[in-house]
């Protein structure tokens, strides 16, 4: 059964969409979260990695600077969410976002996943009873844009799932990631926003789009001002903190949705003095970028 909810559209919520603050990117799935841990610099074993992984967006999110001034949302894997994370950031005047996909198939389109299921979750009670679904402001998909010729079949399944996001009252994040290091990435890039403006002509939902840097800035502003079009947001992609900075600061009217960039330096072993220290200069570097 689908539940609305409806999209939050006060004047409050309004402004906060349209602030300068970034999504923090706190997905990682089950395949990645090694990965993580291991740049963390903690040790790990298959049984318990979900738990450190936890254990370590809790200390960002405790960290003085990891607040509404500077967060407008976070998005967050089903493990995170069913951890209370949600309810953390919801006290905190923070959006929360549900990774809902289950990765990418060889040629970068979306796996199959029960997509309904994703949302019925995204929409329900959690085990304690309390209420999640008003608590979640929307859902991200991330597939991945090989070639020119992939994109237009990437994009009619995004929004073809977006569609039904926007059914259940969530605001969906559309996100064609481009490979950074792609020797056709400015080629795609440009197939892309022209696909994208036309896809997203007579939608009739709101959804967020999160982009790889363009190798042109400014390229997808003419984006930004769909009127379907919330925030149009960029992914550091693999770039060090200070290059996705960079690049985002060429762009207008766009902010950040950074994992790697927005976590580059945390380590296990910091104090805490130091581990605050280290979030507090990496968030400064993006909000000053989004400005």
């Amino acid at each position: 059964m689908i539940k609305h909810f409806g999209v939050k559209t006060s004047s409050v919520k309004q402004e906060r969409v349209m602030s300068k603050r970034f999504i923090a990117a706190m997905d990682h799935s089950g395949g990645s979260t090694g990965g993580v841990l291991e740049r963390y610099g903690q040790e790990y074993t298959e049984a318990d990695k979900m738990e450190k992984v936890h254990a370590m967006r809790l200390r960002m999110v405790n960290s003085p600077d990891f607040n509404d001034e500077n967060i407008w949302g976070a998005i967050l894997y089903q493990d995170t969410v069913t951890r209370g994370m949600v309810n953390i950031l919801d006290e905190m005047g923070i959006e929360s976002f549900l990774k809902i996909d289950s990765g990418c198939e060889e040629n970068g389109m979306l796996k199959q996943f029960p997509v309904k299921q994703m949302l019925e979750f995204a929409t329900s009670t959690d085990t304690n009873g309390a209420s999640i679904g008003p608590k979640i402001y929307g859902t991200k998909m991330r597939s991945i844009v090989k070639s020119v010729d992939m994109v237009d079949e990437i994009l009619k399944q995004q929004f073809t799932i977006a569609k039904t996001v926007s059914e259940y009252g969530l605001v969906p994040i559309i996100e064609p990631e481009v490979p950074i290091d792609h020797l056709e990435k400015e080629l795609i890039e440009q197939k892309l926003n022209e696909r994208l403006a036309w896809y997203l002509n007579g939608k009739d939902f709101k959804c967020i789009l999160k982009l790889t840097p363009p190798e042109q800035p400014n390229l997808y502003h003419n984006l930004t001002v769909k009127r379907n079009v919330e925030r149009v947001v960029f992914l550091s992609g693999g770039y060090s903190t200070s290059e996705a900075c960079n690049k985002l600061g060429l762009n207008d009217n766009i902010t950040a949705s950074f994992s790697r960039a927005l976590s580059e330096g945390l380590k296990f072993g910091l104090t805490d003095e130091a581990f605050n220290a280290t979030i507090s200069g990496n968030i400064k570097q993006i909000t000053e970028a989004c400005e």
